[in-house]
């Protein structure tokens, strides 16, 4: 889902006061919201295994439904459904991607804080027992724990989203001290639900704002630093770039990079911040006898 249609959804929920669970118009039974929601997350292409639904509100202007569902997927995962289709004789339309979208449970959390931050009253978060029954940090723990991250969380805040790859970036702070970016996935998003420390975010550029972290070098200083040496290794994406460590003595920046101008491996000693001590490099067997081994390049 783009910022454009978080700000669209957000004031459709605003002005159309859809979300009224108290009162809902032509509720259908269980079994036909679920058909629903899975028709929705079909058109979406959402990941998502329906674990449980709801609908959350609906509204009914010049012959059109418009109604909002909430839903618990087996992944962990909880979204806001929305769709607006054609309602005649009590029966709803097919459902069109155009006017379908899907919003997560901490997208809708920063929405509904924002909205109590205002003064005004707001229904628009996740509230099924799946999801939390309101808390959002039971679906952040439980990502988090699902993508091998050992964090207790003490607050956790959305972040911010990727349109061009369909990432939503979501941060946790854990009550000792560390902190996580949980990256989860927006509708026609492929990954799975990862969590990166805030120190390797810090690398990738993505600062955390509720954990503290001494900045290490980003991957584009390495990046940078091995364009302006000549070594030929070209190098177009992060993925070719895995820091090994650092030099207890020299306290050089030790770094492989991954690239079909050096098919035995290639890493660098990289001194940075007024190191005297030169920039070496050698490939993935010379490397060994420091007592490092690659992790991009692997022999046959």
């Amino acid at each position: 889902m783009s910022s454009e249609q978080v700000r669209q959804l957000a004031n459709y929920v605003d002005t159309a006061n859809v979300i009224n669970r108290k009162d809902l118009k032509n509720a259908p039974p269980k079994e036909e919201v679920v058909k629903r929601v899975k028709e929705i997350i079909d058109v979406l292409k959402l990941d998502c295994s329906v674990k449980d639904a709801a609908l959350a509100g609906n509204s009914t202007e010049d012959g059109y439904q418009t109604n909002l569902y909430e839903v618990a997927c087996t992944n962990g995962m909880g979204y806001f459904l929305n769709s607006r289709s054609r309602f005649k004789h009590n029966k709803l339309g097919s459902v069109s991607a155009k006017d379908a979208t899907a919003i997560t449970c901490f997208s809708a959390e920063a929405m509904h804080q924002n909205e109590l931050a205002k003064g005004k009253k707001s229904e628009f978060y996740c509230q099924l027992p799946d999801n939390g029954s309101g808390d959002i940090a039971v679906i952040g723990g439980r990502l988090l724990a699902a993508a091998g991250a050992n964090c207790n969380i003490s607050k956790l805040a959305w972040f911010g989203v990727d349109d061009n790859n369909k990432i939503e970036y979501d941060e946790a702070a854990c009550d000792d001290g560390t902190g996580y970016i949980l990256q989860t996935p927006l509708a026609g998003g492929t990954i799975k639900p990862t969590a990166m420390s805030c120190v390797d975010a810090a690398q990738k550029g993505l600062d955390c704002k509720m954990t503290p972290v001494i900045k290490p070098p980003t991957l584009e200083t390495f990046k940078d630093y091995l364009a302006h040496t000549d070594v030929n290794c070209k190098i177009d994406s992060y993925d070719q770039i895995k820091v090994l460590g650092k030099e207890s003595l020299k306290q050089r920046y030790v770094v492989e990079f991954k690239c079909p101008e050096q098919p035995n491996g290639l890493v660098a000693f990289i001194p940075l911040d007024g190191n005297p001590n030169k920039f070496e490099t050698v490939d993935c067997d010379g490397v060994k006898k420091h007592g490092v081994s690659c992790k991009l390049t692997t022999k046959n």
